[in-house]
C-alpha cells in the first residue's frame, strides 16, 4: 500500500512538472507568433506611416532660413509647388566626395541659384536651377559654358514654381 502510493506520488509528481518537447514548445511559440502577426496585420494602417500629406501633394518644405522668415517686409509661404520645369545637369560623378566638392563649387560661383545633388544608379549628377521654361534652362546653361563647364545640358524635371532665396554657400 504504501509502494502504491509512492509510485502513485512519484508519478503525479512527474507528470506535473513535466515540461513539453521542443518540438511542442516550438509549435506553441509559432503559434503565440502567428497570432500576433495577424493581430498586428489587423490594426496596422499604411496611412499613419505616410511621409506629410503636403508632400503627398506636391508640395514641398520651405527652405528659407529663420532670419529670412523673421525679417519685414517680407512674405514667405510655409510650402511651395513642385510644377512640370527645367534644371541644367552641369556634372555626373560615381563618387560622392567629387559630387558634393562640384555642388559647392557650383554654388559658390552661382550664389543664387539652386544647386542640388541627386542620386540616380550608379551616378550622382549635380543640376542647378528652378527654371519654368526651356528658354530659361538654356540660357543658365549657356552661362555655365561661358565659365568652363562645356558638358552642361538641360533636363526636364519637377521644380519648385516659387522657389525662396537660395541658401548661402558655405565660406
Amino acid at each position: 500500500m504504501i509502494m502504491r502510493t509512492l509510485v502513485v506520488t512519484l508519478l503525479a509528481c512527474s507528470l506535473l512538472t513535466c515540461t513539453p518537447s521542443k518540438e511542442v514548445q516550438k509549435r506553441v511559440d509559432e503559434e503565440t507568433f502567428n497570432d500576433q502577426i495577424v493581430k498586428y496585420e489587423a490594426t496596422f494602417r499604411p496611412s499613419d506611416y505616410d511621409p506629410d500629406p503636403d508632400q503627398k501633394n506636391g508640395k514641398v518644405e520651405d527652405r528659407s532660413t529663420e532670419a529670412q522668415k523673421e525679417s519685414p517686409g517680407t512674405q514667405t509661404t510655409s510650402s511651395t509647388e513642385l510644377v512640370p520645369g527645367f534644371r541644367v545637369q552641369v556634372f555626373s560623378l560615381s563618387n560622392i566626395d567629387e559630387a558634393r566638392a562640384k555642388k559647392v563649387e557650383i554654388e559658390s560661383l552661382f550664389p543664387g541659384e539652386w544647386v542640388y545633388l541627386e542620386y540616380e544608379s550608379p551616378a550622382y549628377k549635380i543640376r542647378a536651377g528652378n527654371f519654368l521654361s526651356r528658354f530659361e534652362a538654356d540660357r543658365f546653361a549657356n552661362q555655365l559654358r561661358e565659365r568652363g563647364y562645356d558638358d552642361t545640358w538641360t533636363v526636364p524635371a519637377r521644380v519648385v514654381k516659387n522657389p525662396p532665396p537660395a541658401p548661402l554657400p558655405y565660406r
